[in-house]
């Protein structure tokens, strides 16, 4: 049995291996090809393409990318008509993956979504869209089945498998070791080249600052496939790089300075206190400033429901902001120790483990039907 799977960005790819894995220790005989990067490559998928192809943020920004984009989805296509999948798993990026998931369906291919596309902060009429095509909906978070469910859409609720991710990781290495008497800075800019260009120069510059004033150590993240030259100037802010699992490095940290978006859940699974940031193209922002409807952009703060850590949008994203509030929490114990208490909150919030195994199961059922 084949099925295809397709994942366009860092934590698509994450929640892919996963998955991946979880379906193939449950039913051994399946094979998977399809789009992701080098954790799903890992996991067993068979590349089509590479997800680092057509990860874009921005409806004005996308624009460059078009033909690049075409063209991946039409190999998709052709690769999922020659091997004629039992089914389809779309993860997240839903430009991407709506359009894709239509023509799939065309041809006979059930299709499974995986991470619900937030209508619940914006375009909400794409449960209209999917109504027409998806055959299950796989959720993280328990309000968003409702959502699906009333809507006439088949939809279960798995949990969010980050939190089964990186208690995992930090069980395996509790904490990186840092210079003794020495603060940490971490630095998580962007999954995306586009997000690291418009995020790494603010807070590498914001690092460096910071570094100096409180006597501590900055390091990088990078995203998996995301090449040194996308940091410049890293040598000569004192910035050093850590590949591999952040969770060990976050857990050790004072602050992290990251790019709105799972990154965030991550840092909050670490307990780590954060300044989130955020920059696009001014018409992006202004469209989106018209279409969202949540009050928060970091999802660690939406699950918490409140704005437990500061966001920094567009404007308001500037060195000294982030020099300001990162020095909030590197100065004071009582500042950092509240995030803390309201991180393991948001901890249980995202319910109990086994996400892995809840979605992996839903996908079954449905190669079953």
């Amino acid at each position: 049995m084949k099925v295809f799977v397709s994942a366009g960005e860092t934590s698509g790819d994450r929640l892919g291996a996963s998955l991946v894995r979880e379906i193939s220790r449950r039913r051994p005989g399946i094979t998977f090809f399809g789009m992701g990067g080098p954790r799903m490559e890992e996991a067993g998928v068979a590349r089509v393409a590479d997800s680092h192809g057509v990860s874009v943020v921005g409806l004005f920004e996308v624009v460059a990318r078009l033909p690049a984009i075409w063209k991946t989805a039409r190999r998709l296509e052709r690769a999922a008509r020659r091997e004629r999948p039992a089914a389809a798993i779309l993860i997240d990026f839903p430009d991407f993956h709506l359009r894709l998931g239509r023509r799939l369906a065309r041809r006979g291919i059930p299709v499974v979504y995986y991470v619900s596309p937030q209508v619940w902060a914006w375009r909400a009429g794409r449960v209209e869209t999917m109504k027409k095509f998806v055959r299950r909906m796989i959720t993280l978070f328990p309000f968003e089945t409702e959502i699906y469910r009333r809507a006439g859409i088949d939809a279960v609720c798995a949990g969010h498998p980050i939190a089964d991710d990186v208690e995992e990781r930090l069980r395996k290495d509790p904490a990186a070791p840092r210079r003794p008497g020495r603060k940490r800075i971490a630095i998580m800019p962007g999954s995306r080249a586009g997000e690291v260009r418009r995020h790494w120069p603010l807070l590498r510059d914001a690092a460096r600052r910071l570094a100096a004033e409180f006597g501590a150590d900055a390091v990088v993240v990078p995203a998996p496939g995301l090449p040194d030259a996308l940091f410049p100037g890293a040598e000569e802010a004192g910035v050093a790089f850590h590949r591999g699992d952040p969770e060990p490095l976050l857990a050790a940290s004072d602050v992290l300075l990251v790019s709105s978006g799972t990154s965030t859940l991550q840092g909050a699974l670490c307990g780590v206190p954060m300044v989130v940031v955020y920059r696009t193209s001014p018409a992006t922002m202004a469209l989106a400033r018209r279409l969202i409807r949540t009050p928060h952009i970091a999802l660690a703060n939406i699950v918490a429901e409140e704005r437990v850590v500061p966001e920094l949008v567009q404007e308001e994203a500037t060195v000294e902001r982030v020099r300001e509030e990162g020095a909030r929490f590197l100065a004071s114990a009582a500042a950092s120790d509240a995030v803390r208490r309201r991180w393991a909150e948001v901890r249980e919030k995202l319910g109990p483990g086994g996400a892995a195994s809840r979605a992996a199961e839903a996908v079954l059922e449905v190669l079953s039907a």
